[in-house]
């Protein structure tokens, strides 16, 4: 029975891996002393830039995590903090809001039927969720919304639905604060639901925020940079964990300054 539990887990953890290289690779990955190893990777687009001047851009977010414990399962995450690199800056004026109540335990196409006009990006993520004696990989759609502001600080709802073998739904809710230190400048603080009451674990998580808009008459963009004098922008993930553990990784894009 034990060597028949380990076969299931190490099929399902190769599968995740597969599911997981359709997503994206992230960067560098750092081990924490419970077994747990994160990676988070940020790329902004285009890669040239203004080198005084925010232009319109976009931002694709992933993170990894795997783990060394007997089924493969990660202590899955409850708290996620990223900060930016303080060459980047978000614009939210004109776009219409989401209320996460409205996309709660529901499909992607129903929450985009209710709050279609506050999306403004898409991605994909994977999980291991356990079911008896066995382990499986679960792949989801992710779809990013505009929220209602909190304290007045903009938000970002991830919402994430998948069917294939076991459906799943929830929505993460991310506070966006100006943190401007260490050269960082945005800080985005998301919350995260436990999966079966924690017994799963999102380990791949990739979202593209790409929003583009009218507002007033003039182009705006969700997201906007520029390229400083070290051509290169910085970001970095806290993830703390359910076992209380904190893993805090690192990641470098290089940019382009336009002539």
């Amino acid at each position: 029975m034990r060597k028949r539990g380990t076969t299931v887990a190490a099929l399902a953890v190769t599968a995740c891996a597969a599911l997981a290289a359709s997503i994206a690779v992230a960067g560098p990955p750092v081990t924490g002393k419970d077994g747990n190893s994160q990676s988070i990777d940020v790329k902004v687009a285009p890669k040239k830039l203004s080198k005084s001047t925010y232009s319109p851009a976009s931002l694709e977010v992933t993170t990894k995590v795997t783990s060394n414990s007997a089924n493969g399962v990660p202590s899955p995450a409850v708290r996620v903090v990223v900060d930016f690199d303080k060459n980047a800056k978000l614009y939210t004026k004109g776009i219409p809001t989401c209320n996460a109540s409205l996309i709660q335990n529901t499909s992607t196409e129903v929450a985009e039927q209710q709050c279609g006009k506050a999306k403004i990006g898409s991605g994909k993520a994977a999980a291991l969720l356990p079911v008896g004696t066995q382990i499986f990989p679960v792949q989801q759609t992710v779809t990013a919304f505009n929220g209602v502001p909190k304290g007045g600080k903009p938000v970002v709802l991830l919402h994430t639905f998948g069917t294939t073998p076991i459906q799943t739904s929830f929505v993460l809710t991310g506070v966006v604060s100006n943190y401007n230190k260490e050269g960082y400048g945005p800080r985005l603080d998301v919350e995260v639901p436990l999966l079966a009451g924690g017994a799963g674990a999102l380990t791949d998580f990739n979202v593209k925020i790409d929003k583009k808009y009218k507002y007033k008459g003039k182009q705006r963009s969700f997201i906007s940079a520029k390229c400083p004098n070290n051509k290169k922008l910085k970001n970095r993930g806290a993830f703390t964990f359910k076992d209380g553990e904190t893993i805090t990784a690192y990641s470098t894009q290089s940019c382009k300054q336009k002539k």
